[in-house]
């Protein structure tokens, strides 16, 4: 699926294969050979995305950018696995990003590099080339061969198993995963007692089944699955459910509340929880059932979230699992709140709003 953003339509050399859930959007520039797997996702909206040739991204895989201030910029060769996160920085020829992993915000990754899966390479950080990096943060753990580099990025590419590059613990990768019972079928569907917010926007890729409400200036995006499975699902105004967010509960786990004003990053799981006003959940984060984000709190990128856990307003968490970090600076609220603008622009250009 090509789509425009504004008067920007991608550019991608042929030859290509997308599957017919993946997306392409706005100021996309990629060469040759370019391959998308089911849901993946390139949204270039507030800057450039540009890929050399024979990129692969496998199921889920997305790529985004910060908005007027840093394109995502990845090489020839380069491999990307599900679920993986490549968010505004530069990734080098031949890099293979395993399963879960996420790398940040001005981050470089050299030529050749394999990143393990689940790892996160922390914003601006520097990696060199032709080395192994795990943890998270992502640290070198040692040199990587040639042939070692090449077998993973075949694994990647033919779905095959390798411990090197693939991660167990992952959300369904297709919306056939979930449970649609008594929603409409097709990968948009609406089940339910509750109608979506008539000034909300709900991708076209994204999936929305069973009793979920969207308030005003609410955005579910590229990817998503947002699943109530006889339990509620509220998002509220002004909130932003980004790319590939997999949001699941049922009757069994409980409800999930969303305040106004949040933001839900990229690869984000949750299930039944509360999250207040102008929380941020940073990208690729993981929450257990029952978790209460309180309003203004943020959990970090990557960070595993226990069950049960009551994340304190103002304050970061991060880790796996995550404890309180630091307190959250007033240049960070700002940022946040800037970020949060953003999206409700995002969402009014995309439904074709003023």
């Amino acid at each position: 699926m090509f789509l425009p953003y504004l008067d920007f339509l991608p550019r991608v050399a042929p030859p290509f294969d997308l599957a017919p859930s993946a997306a392409v959007i706005g100021r996309v520039e990629a060469g040759p050979g370019l391959v998308l797997r089911g849901n993946a996702t390139l949204r270039a909206d507030g800057e450039w995305i540009r890929i050399g040739a024979n990129a692969f991204f496998a199921e889920r895989a997305t790529v985004h950018i910060v908005d007027g201030m840093l394109p995502a910029v990845i090489g020839d060769d380069a491999t990307v696995g599900r679920y993986a996160l490549v968010h505004a920085c530069t990734v080098g020829d031949g890099v293979v990003v395993g399963d879960a992993a996420v790398v940040m915000d001005g981050a470089v990754v050299g030529s050749h590099a394999l990143i393990a899966p689940g790892a996160l390479v922390a914003p601006r950080k520097v990696l060199a080339g032709g080395a192994l990096y795990a943890g998270s943060p992502a640290v070198k753990v040692r040199e990587v061969s040639a042939v070692e580099l090449a077998q993973a990025a075949r694994a990647i590419r033919d779905d095959a198993s390798s411990p090197a590059v693939r991660e167990a613990d992952l959300p369904a990768l297709s919306n056939a995963g979930y449970d649609l019972a008594g929603a409409t079928a097709g990968s948009f569907a609406i089940g339910g007692d509750a109608p979506l917010h008539s000034r909300s926007f709900v991708a076209p890729t994204a999936l929305v089944a069973g009793a979920v409400t969207t308030a005003d200036d609410a955005g579910v995006y590229f990817g998503c699955a947002i699943v109530a499975g006889g339990a509620r699902i509220a998002v509220g105004a002004a909130t932003n459910v980004q790319d590939n967010a997999v949001l699941v509960t049922d009757a069994a786990r409980g409800n999930l509340v969303i305040g106004s004003g949040v933001t839900i990053g990229h690869n984000v799981r949750i299930g039944a929880a509360v999250i207040g006003d102008d929380a941020l959940i940073g990208m690729g984060a993981q929450m257990g059932d029952g978790v209460v984000v309180e309003a203004g709190a943020c959990v970090g990128g990557r960070a595993w979230v226990e069950p049960g856990t009551v994340v304190k307003s103002g304050w970061i968490w991060a880790g796996r699992p995550a404890m309180p970090f630091r307190e959250i600076t007033p240049d960070e609220r700002r940022s946040f709140a800037r970020a949060g603008e953003v999206y409700v622009r995002y969402t009014r250009a995309y439904r074709g709003a003023g």
